[in-house]
């Protein structure tokens, strides 16, 4: 469960008239200020929109809204998930992925990232690729989330 009194501090900052209200299109980015890494298709199930100005709620219904979304099964990966992912692209067994590879995994899948983000993130966390294009994997999750 997370302290609502954080939920409500992260709340405040978005709500631009003072009004006590969240605009629903900021509810992943609460989730994320808050540290979470919970997907988008959780965020909009607990009534996250797509346009600003659609849906408001008051900042208790969204420290429920964000507790609900924690307790989903299927809201965050954990550091296992995300190395098991990416064992998948490891062709040769080694702890070694192409990068493009996972550029394109970030870009196209999920939640998708513009790809200058993703460059961007690729160049801060993964060490840099082989002359076939592979790069380790595992430093660049332990950097992800924050492990490293």
């Amino acid at each position: 469960m997370a302290d609502a009194d954080a939920i409500k501090k992260v709340c405040d900052i978005y709500d631009w008239d003072g009004k006590g209200e969240l605009d629903m299109y900021y509810l992943g980015d609460v989730m994320y200020a808050l540290g979470f890494n919970t997907t988008k298709k959780v965020c909009v199930a607990n009534g996250q929109t797509d346009e600003e100005g659609k849906k408001f709620a008051k900042f208790d219904d969204i420290v429920a809204k964000v507790n609900t979304c924690l307790s989903t099964p299927e809201s965050q990966g954990n550091y296992h998930d995300f190395i098991e992912l990416l064992k998948l692209y490891d062709k040769n067994s080694n702890g070694t992925m192409m990068l493009a590879e996972l550029e394109n995994l970030l870009s196209n899948l999920g939640d998708e990232i513009p790809k200058e983000d993703v460059q961007k993130l690729l160049a801060e966390l993964c060490d840099p690729e082989d002359e076939d294009g592979f790069f380790p994997y595992t430093p660049f999750i332990d950097r992800l989330t924050g492990k490293a």
